[in-house]
């Protein structure tokens, strides 16, 4: 069962730079659109809807239901995130592969938390949209995303069924860095993150080190700054060219009601990436985001996220309430226009429906400042 608050994973993280302020240990709170959001941004799936069709969209669904089909936020004594009975009854290898779709989540959500990282994604996915390739034998890690302060970070994600074993840490303190640049620069933080659990009905637990020495292999990342910022928001266009998109207050949002997820963007970012995508007016696009950014900051932080998206996880409403054929976005979740209607009780936030057409021929109302 899931509440309507967050749950706390406790976090352990050694050998990070005394500079970043990463705490030893800590309890993180998590919500369920947290983990969902993650999920759908790291993922690997290939970015061209029109090559793959909707099987890139199923991907992201596939990854997104997991979480309430396994997971269970408990309530005691501290509200923790636990595996239901249907996740305890996987085999080994079906347990292994949700404690490293688990993995993904959580790394995501220690970048951006607790290192600032913003377009945190997969570096296949990223290699995959341009061309970039590896020379056999090359390992690199799974993920890389910008600072705030400046500098990027990469990171390897894992996941265990089981207890995090002496083995297995000891081979992430050891780990090489095995991405030597990126752009040019080094990486100003590069580490391993796992999920794990002590037993079946123990609470998911997250630990992070950062180690400190290059492989002699390690590669260069030749990342465009402009083609990273557009594969990073190019998944909410292929969603929303599988779902009809509403206008709800400053966002355009896609409703999936089936998943019991929301998701939307800004929508001056979206305009801005729609150019890029079908006009190819990429040059200056993180530019213009990071000033859109700016002067558009969340002013809800349950839904809201620093790179200017929506996500919101509808998943304590009955299964009686889950009609067959009804169209996903004619009702968005009661919570999120309350979630809106709460940041200025004199605006209306009712949803509105966007006209036919692609969305960058549409005259969306400017967001407000």
């Amino acid at each position: 069962m899931f509440f309507n608050g967050p749950a706390h994973v406790r976090t352990d993280a050694t050998l990070f730079p005394a500079g970043t302020g990463v705490p030893v240990e800590q309890d993180l709170p998590v919500l369920p659109q947290d983990l969902a959001r993650a999920l759908f941004i790291t993922g690997r799936a290939p970015y061209d809807q029109t090559k793959h069709g909707r099987s890139s969209a199923y991907e992201w669904w596939h990854r997104v239901a997991v979480l309430p089909a396994y997971l269970s936020w408990s309530d005691d004594p501290v509200r923790r995130i636990t595996r239901t009975d249907l996740a305890r009854e996987l085999d080994p290898s079906e347990k292994g592969m949700l404690s490293y779709t688990l993995g993904q989540a959580m790394c995501q959500i220690f970048a951006e938390r607790q290192l600032s990282v913003r377009f945190f994604m997969h570096v296949a996915r990223y290699a995959s949209a341009y061309n970039l390739t590896f020379a056999p034998g090359q390992s690199r890690v799974d993920f890389f995303g910008e600072r705030t302060v400046g500098g990027y970070v990469v990171a390897e994600a894992k996941g265990r069924s089981g207890p995090l074993t002496k083995k297995l840490r000891e081979a992430m303190e050891e780990q090489k860095r095995t991405v030597k640049t990126i752009k040019g620069e080094v990486p100003k933080i590069a580490y391993a993150s796992a999920v794990h659990f002590s037993s079946p009905h123990s609470p998911m637990r997250l630990t992070a080190i950062d180690p400190d020495t290059a492989d002699p292999r390690a590669v260069d990342l030749p990342v465009d700054s402009d083609l990273h910022v557009l594969a990073y928001y190019t998944p909410f266009l292929d969603a929303f060219a599988h779902q009809e998109p509403l206008i709800l207050g400053d966002y355009v949002v896609a409703g999936f009601a089936e998943l019991g997820v929301t998701l939307g963007v800004l929508a001056p970012v979206l305009q801005r990436v729609e150019r890029a995508a079908r006009r190819n007016e990429i040059a200056g696009l993180r530019d213009d985001i990071l000033g859109l950014l700016a002067r558009h900051r969340p002013r809800q932080e349950r839904t809201l996220y620093i790179d200017g998206t929506l996500f919101a996880a509808d998943w304590t409403v009955p299964a009686d309430r889950r009609r067959p054929g009804r169209r996903d976005s004619e009702v968005l979740p009661d919570f999120l226009h309350e979630a809106f209607r709460s940041m200025n009780e004199e605006d209306d936030w009712r949803v509105v429906s966007v006209e036919e057409g692609d969305i960058e021929w549409w005259g969306l109302s400017p967001a407000r400042a």
